[in-house]
């Protein structure tokens, strides 16, 4: 249910994304300039004006999607700029490289303009274009949470998300453009579906290889469930906290942290009252080990620690479960 989730706002704050980009160029876009900038014949000024309007509106909402969704507004502004400075450039980049492609991929084709040879041509072209709009979407989300493996599966999810929304881009505009329909209306469908893959394919590859979670149980946005994507998470009421922890003044600002070391995750009690820190009913007073399954209180907040692979799973109980040894040994 936390990954659906995920992936149900992250296709949403997409879709708006695109939306408020084609608004945008609507708006301020350059449509009474005919020509190329500085005269080079691949570099086309709408395109790039336009591109960047649509990739940095995308890339605003799906980069700050999480911190939106906590209401923790600095946090989202912080990571928007990401966002906005890798998707506007990827967006410039794609709509100019997808024009250019679909020209010299449908002249080579050499077919009708009805033809379904030309409607693939124009799909693939598009398609190839925006992907670079969803890696650079998807680099930005790595790079925003300083997490190589976030950065590395967000870009391959962002890369097919860009390519398939794309295509479907490519399909919209062109079969209005072809039999006279309203093309600014199914130009604003297409980069809806567009923001709306490149959010939620993102948000899909980075949930299924995310190595762990912790999924709130009783508090604080009761059923949200925070990946540990980087080697140190950050628990507390602090704006900026990896997993944010607001309305209970028993949690500290910094409460506590999660430190991956291998295939191993470490609560670690940044100084908090050990009785406001507990596992399983045990207080912390400096470290432990978190098992698969096991319940973390920090102050009133209930969270559950979660192993994504099946194979590191251990036994709730059992006198011979590494959570009773491990309670044991506390």
């Amino acid at each position: 249910m936390g990954l659906f989730s995920r992936i149900y706002f992250n296709a949403v704050f997409g879709a708006l994304g695109g939306l408020i980009g084609w608004m945008l160029f609507g708006v301020f876009g350059l449509k009474d300039v005919d020509g190329k900038l500085f005269g080079l014949p691949l570099l086309d000024l709408q395109n790039l004006v336009g591109g960047a309007l649509i990739g940095g509106s995308v890339g605003y909402l799906v980069v700050s999607a999480d911190a939106l969704r906590d209401r923790a507004l600095v946090r989202a502004m912080r990571l928007a700029c990401y966002g906005v400075l890798l998707g506007a450039a990827g967006g410039a980049l794609g709509l100019e490289v997808g024009d250019w492609f679909n020209y010299v991929l449908v002249k080579s084709i050499g077919a009708d303009q009805h033809s379904a040879g030309t409607l693939l041509g124009v799909m693939f072209a598009r398609g190839v274009g925006w992907m670079l709009l969803g890696m650079a979407i998807g680099m930005s989300e790595g790079i925003a949470a300083r997490s190589l493996g976030r950065f590395s599966y967000s870009t391959i999810g962002g890369t097919f998300g860009g390519f398939f929304g794309g295509a479907l881009f490519g399909l919209a505009y062109h079969l209005t453009k072809d039999r006279g329909g309203d093309v600014a209306l199914w130009t604003a469908l297409g980069l809806v579906i567009l923001g709306a893959f490149i959010g939620s394919l993102s948000a899909l590859v980075s949930g299924i290889f995310q190595p762990a979670s912790v999924k709130v149980m009783r508090g604080w946005q009761e059923g949200r469930e925070y990946p540990l994507e980087k080697a140190r998470s950050q628990l507390g009421r602090e704006e900026h906290s990896d997993i944010p922890l607001f309305r209970d003044m028993r949690v500290e600002k910094r409460h506590a942290f999660i430190e991956r070391k291998g295939e191993s995750f470490i609560l670690i009690n940044n100084g908090a009252p050990p009785d406001f820190t507990r596992v399983n009913d045990v207080p912390v007073v400096d470290r432990r080990e978190l098992r698969d399954g096991d319940r973390l209180q920090l102050g009133q907040v209930l969270l559950r620690f979660q192993m994504r692979a099946a194979q590191n799973r251990r036994p709730a109980f059992g006198p011979g479960s590494a959570r009773a040894t491990a309670s044991a040994g506390s």
